[in-house]
């Protein structure tokens, strides 16, 4: 057998392994490209897919191609780009349909001055999946199959970005149709429909990136090199404070730089604009404004749950939208499932692209995010100080940001050194109740990794190496580490007495592992909140 037909077989197993979601989004578009000493070479969209195939999913993949084959293998996945660079054009199996697939239908035209169609039409376009649907905007003519691998990447652009000039960019876009009465749309910049312009402070560049918000960080990125084609919708979800409004701002801007038109709001201004144009028999105005764009960027989406003329306007726009390849993305303090006055059909659609989480700070994103605020105030603040600031608990960067511009006001309204002892007089009132009343200690860290993970005492201290067991010990270690002030040493003299060298080990695992998997990420906050009741 040849690459793709290993592929094609290990395929069949893997569908049967991972959720229908994982297959969908990250197998489907997967093709073998070369079967060399045991060793498959899988050709995957763009680096984000590789990495994350790798980190989730190669010992899924290593056991079907081993199936497959009969005999141990490798799986190695890698960017179509690079190695269409490193080989030449691709095989025509990487452009061909699935085994068994019907080809693509072509989707006519749409008139400038079209309405929206009935639902039941647009319905039946919503069945068609995503990567069957043929790429290009209404309106204008529908690439053939490969047409836009076959263009040259623009200079300075990665393949991703390339391909997007060459199918959406304004020249060939169609012009959006207006209705006569379209309102402040018309002429006004493309960020909102207010002429609004997005916070300048907010783009990819000032956005700092760790473990607790990498995942996130990223999706956005591919969002931006290929609007409306991958990860259509994104859905960005966290708890307050955490950079969802930066990372939805940087999305915007980066869209406009190329040439897109935007519209960024909040769900209650959405709210607020149904209920007027309903008032004011304005609805089909309302609809033209909102369906005339390439990107719908909509902040705090919870907040439309339960809302029945919100509801329903949304989800026929977000129909529309997503059916034109429109990019849609969204930002929420919970997953959908946790919108409990949420609509089902509202609520599928919200998980119908990509759920990236951002989780509260490490100790080590709080100190890079520290550094850069002070460095962008031109205030010079010691590192001990900046350790003592970042060592407690935070669960908001808004909130962290606030504690280091009171500092920095209370030692120059003072007169006093940025030393650490200032930093805790500074912020001694506001956290005396919450810090000195009830301190995180080694047993409450204990009593909570417990409850979380149903283990025993003497299991999280013994040496028993069972899966669940050893991954709450190593959660033990990286809390211990994170929410009290003890020591490498101390944390392993509490935990059966391990070496300090075991309790590094453990908190860079987790760390890890809270980078490439959802689960683990969740298992700590989980455990964090225990500490909070």
């Amino acid at each position: 057998m040849d690459a793709r037909q290993v592929w094609q077989n290990a395929l069949e197993r893997i569908q049967q392994r991972v959720s229908r979601g994982a297959y969908t989004t990250w197998f489907r578009g997967a093709v073998g490209f070369e079967l060399s000493q045991r060793t498959l070479t899988v050709g995957v969209s763009n680096t984000f897919a590789a990495e994350h195939l790798t980190q989730r999913f190669a010992d899924v993949a290593r056991a079907a191609v081993s199936q497959t084959l009969g005999a141990p293998a490798e799986v190695r996945f890698v960017p179509l780009a690079v190695l269409s660079a490193a080989v030449g054009p691709q095989p025509p199996s990487a452009a061909a349909p699935e085994r068994g697939a019907e080809p693509a239908p072509q989707r006519a035209s749409r008139p400038r001055d079209a309405r929206p169609r009935p639902q039941a039409a647009r319905s039946a376009a919503l069945a068609t999946p995503a990567r069957a649907r043929p790429i290009g905007r209404p309106g204008g003519p529908t690439p053939a199959p490969g047409a836009m691998r076959a263009q040259p990447p623009l200079p300075g652009m990665t393949a991703a970005m390339s391909e997007r000039a060459f199918t959406s960019s304004p020249a060939s876009r169609p012009t959006p149709a207006f209705a006569s009465r379209s309102g402040p749309l018309r002429g006004s910049p493309p960020w909102s429909l207010d002429g609004a312009a997005p916070n300048p402070r907010f783009t990819f560049d000032t956005f700092m990136v760790g473990v607790n918000n990498r995942f996130a960080y990223a999706a956005a990125q591919e969002v931006v090199s290929a609007a409306g084609q991958r990860y259509n919708p994104l859905l960005i979800y966290g708890g307050v404070g955490l950079g969802k409004t930066h990372l939805l701002h940087a999305i915007g801007q980066r869209l406009m730089e190329q040439g897109l038109r935007v519209v960024y709001v909040t769900a209650e201004r959405f709210t607020n604009e149904i209920v007027e144009a309903i008032r004011r028999r304005t609805t089909q105005q309302f609809r033209d404004r909102y369906r005339s764009v390439d990107a719908l960027l909509m902040d705090d989406a919870q907040f439309i749950a339960g809302r029945e003329s919100t509801e329903e306007e949304f989800f026929h726009t977000f129909n529309w939208l997503h059916e034109a390849d429109k990019q849609i993305v969204l930002t929420s303090d919970r997953p959908p499932r946790a919108m409990r006055q949420l609509h089902d059909r509202l609520r599928s659609r919200f998980e119908w692209g990509l759920l990236a989480d951002i989780q509260p700070p490490d100790y080590e994103s709080r100190l890079d995010i520290l550094r850069a605020k002070a460095q962008a105030l031109g205030a010079r603040v010691p590192e001990e100080s900046l350790i003592r600031l970042a060592h407690p608990t935070c669960e908001s960067v808004r909130e962290l940001e606030g504690e280091l511009t009171r500092v920095l006001a209370y030692a120059q309204t003072l007169g006093q050194p940025l030393d650490p002892e200032t930093v805790t007089r500074a912020l001694g009132p506001v956290h005396a109740e919450q810090r000195a009343s009830r301190p995180v200690d080694a047993q409450m860290v204990l009593a909570a990794v417990r409850e979380r993970f149903g283990v025993s005492t003497e299991a999280l201290l013994g040496k028993s190496r069972e899966r669940q067991t050893a991954w709450a010990r190593q959660v033990a270690m990286y809390l211990l580490r994170e929410e009290t002030s003890a020591s490498l040493f101390q944390i392993g003299d509490r935990l059966g007495g391990r070496d300090h060298t075991t309790i590094m080990h453990g908190c860079s695992s987790v760390a890890q592992r809270m980078e490439a998997d959802p689960r683990a990420r969740a298992d700590v906050a989980a455990a964090r909140a225990l500490l909070r009741r």
